[in-house]
């Protein structure tokens, strides 16, 4: 009998509850060899549903001049859609591509 992968979910999630490759597959009448298969099948096709979109970048000068807040740091402006946020002071990489992939995710 050939099974879907939404029944594979199944038997994989059990694995990986107990890590008992043999005691699983032999519970469920399949080969060790073809659960194993089945648990990186579907580990590799979440990463394809989850892997992060690229988003469109704009970059355009508001000011002749980066705006200096108070504390030195800068002023940054990121806009996703109807959503416009505004960071200021110490800004690092990190942070906006934190905010970003958040942001992002609910796209």
């Amino acid at each position: 009998m050939k099974h879907t992968a939404d029944w594979w979910a199944g038997p994989v999630a059990e694995l990986a509850a107990t890590g008992d490759a043999r005691a699983v597959a032999r519970r469920h009448g399949v080969r060790e060899r073809t659960l194993t298969w089945w648990r990186s099948e579907l580990r590799r096709r979440a990463r394809e549903t989850t892997a992060p979109r690229l988003l469109p970048v704009v970059v355009r000068r508001a000011s002749p001049r980066p705006v200096a807040t108070p504390d030195g740091g800068l002023e940054v402006v990121v806009e996703i859609g109807a959503a416009r946020m505004t960071l200021r002071g110490a800004v690092s990489v990190e942070h906006i591509a934190a905010i970003v992939t958040a942001s992002s995710s609910s796209c």
